[in-house]
C-alpha cells in the first residue's frame, strides 16, 4: 500500500469513529469516496431507525507537505461550515439554493465534519440525468442569492473569484509556470487582465460555487437539481460558475455548444462583450492553475501542460478559437 493509500485509510478509520460516536453506522450507498480536489472523504450512513446521512469528513492538513503560495488548507471546511450554517439562518428547507439539509456541524474550528441529509440520486448516466435547464436553474438561483446578508460573518472566509483576485492569484505563481509559458506568454496574460478589469470592474457582483462542476451537481430521483461541495464558496465573476462547468465537461463538442449558446443567448453588444471578457479571465487563470500545479509534480512530467498552453493561448485571444460560431 502506498503512503496515499495508506493516508486515505487513516482517515477513514478517524471517519468512522465520528460515526460512531453520533451512533451511526456505515451505509451501503455508492458515492465518490473523496471530494473533487482531495480535501474530504464521503461516507453514507444510516441511524439506528435506518434514516440515511451523509458524513462529509475533512482532511486535515498533512504534516511536513508543501502547499502553493496562498493557500489555505484548513479554510476548505471553514467555508463549507460556515455556508451550511449561513443556509441554515435564511434558508433552512432549502427552497432559495437546492443543497442538501444540514443535520449536524462539529463546533470545532475549523469543523473536521459535517452531517447532512442523504440525497437519494437518480439512476442512469449523467448524459441523461442532467441537462441544460437544471445548470441554468441552478446558475440562476446563485445569482438570487443577496450578498449582504453574506459578509461580515465570523469564520467565513469567503474565496474571491473577481478579476482583480485572480490576478493577485495569477502573480504568485509566477515561479512555477514562467519556465512552462516563458516571458512573452506571461507578459500577454498580464496585458490580458488589464485590460479584462475594464470590461469586468463595473459589473455586480454575484455569489459563486467555485468548483460548479458536473460532479458537484447532483439529480435526485425526482428530477430536481442540487449543489453539493462549498468548500469553495465565494463571490465575485457573474461569469465563473459558467466557464469552470462548460470547460471541464467531458461530454460532447455539441453538447458544450449547445451550452455556450444558451449562455449567450440574449445577450448583445456590451453585454454579450463582457460575458466574454468574464468566461475568458476564468479560462486565464485555470489555465495558469493546471500548470501550477503540473509544474508542482515531483519526479513526473506533466502530461497535460501543452493541452493547458493550449486553452491559455485561447483564452488570451477569444474569438472564434475560443468561442465557436
Amino acid at each position: 500500500m502506498n503512503s496515499e493509500s495508506q493516508q486515505i485509510t487513516n482517515y477513514t478509520e478517524q471517519a468512522t469513529a465520528v460515526l460512531d460516536m453520533l451512533d451511526l453506522k456505515l451505509g451501503t450507498q455508492r458515492v465518490r469516496p473523496v471530494s473533487g480536489h482531495n480535501t474530504s472523504l464521503l461516507l453514507p450512513c444510516r441511524g439506528t431507525d435506518g434514516r440515511p446521512f451523509l458524513l462529509k469528513y475533512f482532511i486535515p492538513p498533512a504534516e511536513g507537505k508543501f502547499y502553493p503560495a496562498g493557500v489555505n488548507i484548513e479554510d476548505y471546511a471553514r467555508r463549507e461550515g460556515a455556508f451550511y450554517r449561513f443556509l441554515d439562518s435564511v434558508d433552512p428547507e432549502r427552497t432559495m439554493l437546492p443543497a442538501p439539509r444540514t443535520i449536524l456541524i462539529d463546533s470545532t474550528d475549523p469543523p473536521r465534519w459535517i452531517l447532512l441529509e442523504w440525497i437519494e440520486p437518480a439512476i442512469g448516466p449523467a448524459e441523461e440525468i442532467l441537462g441544460t435547464e437544471h445548470v441554468f436553474d441552478l446558475i440562476a438561483r446563485m445569482r438570487e442569492v443577496q450578498l449582504d446578508m453574506l459578509l461580515g460573518r465570523r469564520y467565513f472566509p469567503l474565496n474571491h473569484w473577481d478579476v482583480v483576485s485572480y490576478v493577485d492569484r495569477v502573480r504568485l505563481m509566477y515561479e512555477d509556470v514562467i519556465e512552462g509559458i516563458g516571458d512573452e506568454r506571461w507578459r500577454r496574460t498580464l496585458e490580458f487582465f488589464t485590460e479584462a478589469t475594464r470590461w469586468t470592474e463595473a459589473r455586480p457582483q454575484t455569489l459563486v460555487h467555485g468548483d460548479f462542476t458536473e460532479q458537484n451537481i447532483m439529480v435526485d430521483s425526482e428530477g430536481r437539481p442540487f449543489l453539493v461541495d462549498f468548500e469553495r464558496i465565494g463571490i465575485g465573476n457573474l461569469d465563473h460558475d459558467f466557464a469552470w462547468l462548460w470547460i471541464h465537461s467531458e461530454r460532447s463538442q455539441s453538447f458544450k455548444r449547445t451550452l455556450l449558446e444558451r449562455y449567450f443567448g440574449g445577450r448583445f453588444g456590451s453585454d454579450r462583450i463582457k460575458a466574454e471578457w468574464g468566461i475568458r479571465s476564468a479560462l486565464v487563470y485555470l489555465a495558469l492553475r493546471r500548470l501550477r500545479f503540473g509544474a508542482m509534480m515531483e519526479d513526473q512530467a506533466d502530461i497535460n501542460s501543452a493541452s493547458n498552453i493550449a486553452l491559455l493561448d485561447a483564452a488570451l485571444r477569444g474569438g472564434g478559437d475560443l468561442f465557436p460560431v
